[in-house]
């Protein structure tokens, strides 16, 4: 596989996790994004933080969509939702200590998997 950048990897990862959304669950996409990300990156710069990095980002920016795009529930429901801060900070940070840690156990595997491979050449 060839090598890239960490930037080049990142955005390459982040590009196929945003199409893998629409067919698989984000918890898969973001495990497969991490792991993608580190073991694109070239052997220098390869480590797990890249996989944490990458499913870090993807998960800002579901994030970011969640909030401009409203989900579909009754009016009545929709009446009785309101912004709060707490929950909002609370949220966030659930989802990128989840993320990270998807985003680390696919960086982690790829790690291992990479030598594994180069082992035997």
């Amino acid at each position: 596989m060839a090598e890239y950048s960490e930037t080049s990897a990142i955005i390459i990862s982040l590009i196929i996790g945003f199409i893998l959304s629409f067919l698989f669950d984000n918890v898969f996409v973001l495990a497969f994004i991490g792991f993608l990300s580190t073991y694109m990156v070239s052997k220098e710069e390869k480590s797990y933080l890249v996989g944490i990095m990458t499913a870090m980002i993807f998960s800002t920016l579901n994030f970011a969509y969640g909030m401009v795009i409203t989900p579909d529930i009754p009016e009545r429901m929709l009446a009785q939702v309101r912004m709060d801060q707490i929950n909002l900070i609370l949220g966030f940070l659930a989802t990128m200590v989840i993320s990270g840690f998807l985003g680390f156990i696919g960086g982690f595997l790829a790690e291992k998997a990479y030598i594994v491979i180069n082992r035997n050449k």
